[in-house]
């Protein structure tokens, strides 16, 4: 039967096809079970729009409801999810997983506090709530135990903390060989999650070298060129840590956790990428003078929870009356075409080329991403504006993850940048250069 083979596509994440014969098989039935499941498709596909148009055709039964509560918040209505699961009966407020979703609603509305007192009762039995809660705490800076929490969540099934559950299902590396404060002649230190946490965490490779006479840096082909040229040595492709010598791993994201360390910055030099840079003499040429400024303001599409971290770049443009404006954007430009803005992007084929580009820069103004890290790691100035739903490293209050050259400006209203960018525009207005 046509339904079936449409489940079993889905299931088999076989998206494109189950969504044609869907639509398809939904031009000659009234099928509203049909309908529910392609609008799971087009979830998957982050097509939120359409996802909203196909459920809101079926019947709002509970389950339905909590589904169309997800796709809205996706669509960065966060209040509208919010009050969908508030509106449900009585016998949902002690289900876990309605808890959790209640409060990542929350937490993307700036509800922080509140988000916190919500989760506390389960942090202990649900891996989700413990996950959540553990972030939470560390932006409270309760470094260790929000650490703790963090880790009791990333386990296998969830895979939102770093990529070592990767060294046990790819690699049959098991827990036995991570490090665990022990002396030995070999570290394998495993980078993983995305190149921006690859950059943050790279900073205790050196914390490492008191336990050992080598580390072994396992780290994302992309990021080899510039650890290199930073200094760092024994780099290896994250498949090769099967099949190279080592005695204890280390997960990356984790290492403070296991170095016991209570601040980010701890024992850390900066800055900690420091390299001879090649000049970018068309910076200067097309600058004339004028204060030399990169701006980026979206991340990767692939990101899970990018559409509330890019801002509108018509926003930004007006920085043009403070210097010269030097797109960075790489992915998805949507810079006009008659914007007084220079685009790098070209010019731009290794880490090593944003690293010389922010070498020749005055300020580097950017949404939530990778190059925030790299501007942080090398000790250009910047400013970071992440989203109310923001990275550790930016939700912080007083534990810093990089020194005074990097400026944090969160959004300041959900759904919303026009608060936080005229903050911005004010912030340059006295800007000491």
């Amino acid at each position: 039967m046509i339904p079936q083979l449409i489940t079993e596509l889905f299931d088999s994440k076989e998206f494109p096809a189950a969504r044609e014969l869907a639509i398809a098989y939904l031009r000659r039935e009234k099928d509203e079970q049909i309908m529910f499941l392609l609008a799971g498709i087009y979830h998957e596909e982050k097509n939120y729009s359409k996802a909203l148009e196909c459920i809101e055709k079926v019947s709002p039964n509970e389950t339905v409801l909590i589904h169309k509560a997800k796709i809205l918040y996706y669509l960065e209505r966060a209040p509208e999810a919010e009050a969908i699961l508030r509106s449900l009966p009585k016998k949902w407020k002690n289900n876990e997983g309605y808890i959790v979703d209640l409060g990542l609603y929350m937490t993307a509305q700036g509800k922080l506090n509140q988000t916190r007192k919500l989760l506390a009762p389960i942090a202990d039995t649900n891996v989700r709530a413990s996950f959540n809660y553990g972030w939470h705490l560390l932006a409270e800076d309760k470094f260790q135990e929000g650490y703790k929490y963090i880790r009791a969540g990333a386990i296998d099934e969830l895979r939102v903390w770093g990529h070592e559950w990767i060294l046990r299902k790819d690699y049959n590396i098991g827990e036995q060989y991570r490090w665990n404060g022990e002396t030995v002649d070999t570290i394998a230190f495993y980078l993983e999650g995305g190149l921006g946490d690859g950059m943050i965490f790279v900073r205790y490779v050196e914390h490492f070298k008191k336990y050992c006479k080598t580390v072994k840096i396992f780290t994302p082909k992309a990021l080899m060129p510039l650890l290199g040229s930073c200094g760092f040595q024994n780099l290896y492709e994250p498949e090769q840590i099967a099949k190279t010598q080592w005695d204890k791993y280390v997960p990356a994201m984790s290492a403070p956790y296991f170095l016991g360390l209570n601040d980010p910055m701890e024992g850390v030099t900066f800055p900690y990428f420091k390299k001879r840079a090649n000049p970018v003499p068309e910076m200067n040429k097309v600058a004339n003078g004028r204060k030399k400024i990169c701006i980026r303001w979206k991340g990767s599409a692939q990101f899970e929870h990018e559409q509330f971290r890019s801002i509108p770049i018509e926003k930004m443009l007006g920085l043009e009356k403070f210097g010269q404006l030097f797109s960075i954007q790489l992915e998805d430009s949507d810079l006009p075409k008659n914007a007084n803005v220079w685009d790098l992007a070209p010019s731009i084929k290794t880490w090593n080329d944003t690293y010389d580009i922010f070498e020749e820069s005055d300020l580097v103004i950017t949404s939530c991403t990778s190059v925030a890290h790299l501007a942080g790691a090398m000790g250009a100035r910047v400013i970071v504006l992440p989203p109310l739903l923001g990275y550790i490293t930016w939700e912080t209050k007083d534990m810093r993850w990089y020194p005074d050259n990097v400026v944090v400006l969160q959004q300041m209203e959900y759904n919303s940048w026009d608060k936080t960018i005229d903050k911005l525009y004010e912030i340059m207005e006295n800007w000491e250069w």
